[in-house]
């Protein structure tokens, strides 16, 4: 989704066009020592609580670091997306010792922001849609998430969610809670072809609760009470009751891994996510279960290149797996070449293969002459990528084979900007041989 206003509209409006004045830039800065941390001072956190920042911190006070855990440590603290600009200075006090400032500069977290985006980024005046939200991502300054919002256009939906990723003696427990409804146009093509075009309509209301494990590591159980509709046309194949609505509860299980030195555009470290979930638990006619995965690992070569890999999926298993929970290339998940070629089924296999090329390294670009001291310091990046994609969906998992391989290949630049958004122009070579160009928001890996 395109959220418009959050850090784009209001950047537009709180701009003064006179007299504006140079730009300045300022790169992060490496040095190349090892020291043994003396203390750790933290400085310009205003309203975040310092644990939010220390719980990043891949050392402690006694500990001997080094110039490339430091750095490691500003990106860490940079992805928790709390702030616009975060320097790791040694302060020497003796030959092998420092002390560890760590200088923050906080970001806008309280959004009254329009969204605006393309259902499933199909750039189409059909699949437009635009609403209101409300969204603090930094509630009571302990990186607490509230979140409300309404969305008109193709297929409206409204949600709100609350979640807290430190709560407890220690802070590593989290808590999630939310409500969303959707009504708009059934995307599957399996059951359009079954029973013609229909609208459907999806709600739900579920929990999370989950402990961090260590820096990287989090486990969490989840549960919901789902409802899923078949408002328009008299024919049934969508939903497995008689009725065309499903009323049913779901658990899930979920482990996650996350070493990477940014969660957007990483150059280093792991991602790894893998969620075990059970839809219906006796009370409806739904029964069957769901496993997912995504790994990601991020390699930096030399100081000019990295490679990025990504292997992802989502098996279904059960007696009877509705149409309602399919699974697509070409709509949320893509191949890079076949960008618009949808492939449905009820499980899904894929992978992602980038090589990264850095044209402006990340920077930090000093704009002073806006009035609002949030936005004064931005991050931005550039980059070249070449990359394959390949991937393909089936009923049965056994029955995915070469014939059905959907794949792609290519490259293109990667702009990296302030407040997680990117933007990526690609040209590409799809398994049919034809190319296309390709302009999408957000990255693949």
């Amino acid at each position: 989704m395109l959220r418009l206003g959050a850090p784009l509209a209001s950047l537009l409006l709180i701009i003064t066009f006179t007299n504006l004045p140079a730009f300045s830039f300022s790169k992060e800065s490496d040095s190349s020592s090892t020291f043994v941390v003396n203390r750790i001072i933290l400085e310009g956190n205003k309203h975040t609580k310092p644990f939010v920042i220390m719980r990043e911190l891949p050392f402690e006070e006694g500990d001997t670091v080094t110039s490339d855990e430091l750095d490691y440590t500003r990106e860490r603290i940079y992805s928790t997306g709390l702030f616009t600009k975060v320097l790791t200075t040694p302060e020497l006090i003796s030959r092998d010792t420092a002390n560890v400032i760590i200088s923050v500069e906080e970001s806008w977290h309280i959004w009254p922001f329009p969204v605006l985006g393309f259902r499933d980024r199909e750039i189409s005046l059909k699949r437009l849609y635009g609403g209101l939200g409300v969204l603090d991502f930094n509630f009571r300054g302990m990186a607490e998430r509230l979140e409300g919002m309404f969305v008109l256009g193709y297929d409206p939906f409204a949600l709100i969610t609350y979640s807290s990723p430190s709560i407890g003696k220690n802070r590593d427990y989290l808590i999630g809670l939310g409500a969303s409804y959707s009504h708009g146009a059934n995307i599957g093509l399996q059951s359009t072809y079954s029973s013609g075009q229909f609208d459907d309509s999806f709600g739900d209301f579920y929990i999370v609760a989950g402990k961090r494990m260590d820096l990287f590591s989090v486990v969490s159980l989840g549960a919901a009470y789902n409802y899923v509709a078949k408002i328009t046309n008299d024919s049934n194949s969508f939903a497995l009751s008689l009725n065309g609505k499903d009323v049913f509860a779901s658990v899930w299980a979920e482990y996650s891994y996350d070493s990477r030195d940014l969660r957007i555009y990483a150059s280093r470290g792991i991602y790894l996510d893998f969620v075990i979930e059970k839809y219906g638990l006796g009370e409806s006619v739904v029964n069957f279960g769901r496993f997912s995965f995504d790994m990601r690992q991020y390699l930096p070569v030399w100081d000019f290149l990295s490679l990025a890999g990504r292997m992802h999926g989502s098996l279904a298993e059960g007696p009877s797996i509705p149409r309602y929970d399919d699974v697509f290339f070409g709509l949320g998940e893509r191949i890079r070449g076949m960008f618009n070629t949808q492939s449905e089924g009820q499980s899904i296999m894929g992978g992602n293969f980038e090589i990264r090329i850095p044209v402006i390294k990340r920077m930090y670009v000093e704009m002073p002459w806006f009035s609002i001291k949030e936005f004064m310091s931005n991050r931005i990046a550039l980059y070249w990528n070449f990359f394959a994609d390949a991937g393909e969906t089936s009923d049965k998992f056994l029955n995915m084979g070469w014939d059905r391989l959907l794949y792609g290949y290519g490259g293109g630049m990667s702009l990296l900007l302030p407040y997680d958004f990117s933007v990526e122009v690609d040209f590409a070579r799809g398994r049919d041989g034809h190319f296309e160009w390709i302009f999408d928001f957000g990255e693949t890996i």
